[in-house]
């Protein structure tokens, strides 16, 4: 009986242990699987490469239409806007030899280590505008979701502020910002979710304009995609559609909707605009061949070195190269 009973114990902790292994590996990650498969999930086309194809019904491209280059009136004021981002002081005054470009980032943890490792690679290099001053304004620890940012009363803006004087400037000086944050939604589903953040992506931007009031160009690079991290607005999809709430805000100031204006005498916000798109999957896009794995991040969301360095060398190539942005971050 007591032999019986052993051999019962070991084949039942073997199947429990057996079981334990294969739902590990069912949730993890396709570079941390074992000879599995690509991991295909059914938003794993990122907006970009879907162009115009559709992800439950809705067009992708960055852009409206499928397209993912900025054109028309959008882009002839978006190249306007940036003609005209030159050195202020810190009143907000022209000054060309004495003043500065003042680029600073807002949000949580994950924007703000791309900043970080972007400044590394923008101080003292030659291609750089002279005139550029660049610095982290992103809360080092805790959540920053777009509604803290859209009240004008939040603890964040104080934040910024010390940021601000302690690199000698003002938010009168401030003219580019970089936007990578939590949203605040708890909703889930496709689009409401994006809808939602969409509307929160809007309300930041008229309380950037108020607190910085010679705010220009607001850039998003939407997310990287996560793996498996906890919280609801850190667990894909939700990552993959704060990229079509970005995309949707931008279609709003294409269109002029009321909320979005960012010119003339209704002008309630500065203007917003796509900067390297940040969401891939393990596969390299076929647009940059640009890609996002488990082996980049620390946690599943945030990068590590290795990592951030790929995410800052793709958005400072793009601020140096696109027609736009290279008016002001490139030396000319």
């Amino acid at each position: 009986m007591k032999i019986t009973t052993c051999f019962v114990l070991i084949v039942l902790l073997f199947i429990t242990c057996t079981k334990e292994k294969n739902d590990i590996a069912t949730a993890l990650p396709t570079s941390q699987q074992t000879n599995a498969v690509v991991w295909v999930p059914p938003y794993n086309i990122p907006i970009d490469e879907l162009r115009t194809s559709q992800y439950n019904g809705y067009t992708g491209g960055l852009y409206p239409g499928g397209v993912n280059v900025a054109s028309g009136t959008y882009a002839a004021d978006l190249l306007s806007t940036c003609r005209n981002i030159v050195p202020l002081d810190v009143s907000g005054s022209p000054n060309p030899t004495k003043g500065y470009v003042t680029f600073i980032s807002m949000g949580a943890s994950t924007g703000g280590k791309n900043m970080t490792a972007l400044i590394d690679k923008t101080n003292g290099n030659p291609l750089v505008n002279p005139r550029l001053k660049i610095m982290n304004g992103n809360q080092p620890a805790g959540l920053v979701p777009l509604n803290y940012i859209a009240d004008p009363k939040n603890l964040c803006w104080q934040h910024v502020s010390q940021i601000l004087n302690g690199h000698k400037s003002s938010f009168k000086q401030v003219q580019i910002v970089y936007l990578e944050t939590d949203d605040s939604s708890q909703v889930v589903k496709f689009p409401d979710r994006p809808v939602i953040v969409k509307k929160d992506i809007e309300a930041a931007l008229r309380t950037m304009l108020i607190k910085l009031p010679n705010l220009k160009v607001v850039y998003v690079l939407g997310r990287t995609r996560t793996f498996n991290h906890g919280t609801p607005w850190n667990v894909e999809p939700s990552p993959y559609h704060f990229g079509w709430a970005c995309k949707w805000a931008i279609q709003d100031q294409i269109n002029s909707v009321s909320g979005t204006e960012y010119k003339g005498p209704n002008k309630v916000a500065p203007m917003l605009a796509w900067g390297f798109y940040q969401w891939a999957d393990s596969l390299p896009r076929s647009t940059d061949n640009f890609y996002w794995r488990w082996s980049e991040t620390k946690d599943g969301l945030h990068a590590n070195d290795i990592g951030q360095d790929t995410l800052s060398t793709r958005f400072q190539k793009f601020l140096l190269t696109d027609p736009y942005a290279r008016l002001w971050y490139a030396k000319h």
